[in-house]
């Protein structure tokens, strides 16, 4: 079973809505472990701008978040690789719909809808190879 599945999408003006569903027994919150197996693939996670209550970037939280934050940045991640200009800007936010369900809503911006897709799916697929559930 994958940790990670989506459950819909609503393609709006720049801005692409994902309610995700994580497994009963997928972590809820990021570790160590897991940032380091994302790493490799994704060298610049922690130097992603971020607004959160311990740093200005991504970095100062990302061992101890949610797993749907942690998304949000591998998707960003993704589309900021295929991005046509080098002045193409993303930015995303993360919300629990239901913490206990495990389910959550990520709305990322894009310049591109196909490509905001596509960096969805990849993102799902990297984090479910990357988390051992028990």
């Amino acid at each position: 079973m994958d940790a990670v599945s989506i459950e819909q999408f609503t393609v709006g003006e720049g801005r692409l809505v994902c309610e995700i569903r994580l497994a009963p027994s997928a972590p809820r919150v990021t570790s160590p472990d897991l940032i380091m197996r994302l790493e490799g693939p994704f060298p610049h996670l922690a130097h992603h701008a971020c607004v959160n209550e311990e740093g200005a970037t991504f970095g100062a939280v990302m061992d101890h978040t949610s797993l749907p934050h942690l998304l949000e940045h591998l998707v960003i991640d993704l589309q900021v690789r295929e991005a046509q200009r080098d002045d193409d800007a993303f930015a995303g936010t993360t919300d629990w719909i239901d913490q206990e369900a495990g389910t959550a809503r990520i709305q990322v911006s894009f310049t591109d809808d196909l490509a905001a897709l596509r960096a969805f799916r990849d993102a799902v697929r990297f984090l479910n190879d990357a988390i051992v559930i028990p």
